[in-house]
């Protein structure tokens, strides 16, 4: 079980690595950007995340089971990520695969469900901002 979760890395334009990690804090999910020029950070509901993994999740193929590094998010919840090398891929991809009690796991493109994700702390974190300003 991992503290800090690695998300996703890329490569931005400007050439430098960035990294997005979550970790489990006070009930809440901190997503947080790590090097790069466009960073995101800020903290979402456990039902933020279950949406977004939801949305765009799909069913692992059979036989496949979930390892890798894991976030516990309680209460039987837990984002994994998985690497995964699926016959029509040319190499492997990592996926981020959202475990919940009594449900079948779903995986979604690390890099897709990350984009999701920062996109929703980016808003927030926006919407935040505006209200202070009223």
């Amino acid at each position: 079980m991992a503290e800090r979760l690695l998300l996703d890395e890329r490569i931005q334009g400007d050439g430098h690595l960035a990294r997005t990690y979550a970790t489990f804090q006070a009930g809440q999910v901190h997503i947080e950007d790590e090097g790069g020029t466009d960073t995101a950070r800020g903290a979402l509901s456990i039902a933020a995340v279950d949406r977004v993994m939801v949305r765009y999740g799909l069913p692992l193929e059979p036989g496949v089971q979930p390892g890798g590094e894991s976030l516990d998010l309680g209460d039987g919840r837990r984002l994994r990520r998985l690497r995964y090398h699926s016959k029509v891929d040319a190499e492997g991809r990592d996926y981020l695969v959202w475990e919940r009690p009594r449900e079948e796991p779903l995986a979604v493109i690390a890099t897709h469900a990350t984009a999701a994700l920062r996109y929703l702390v980016l808003r927030l974190g926006g919407e935040r901002s505006q209200e202070s300003e009223g």
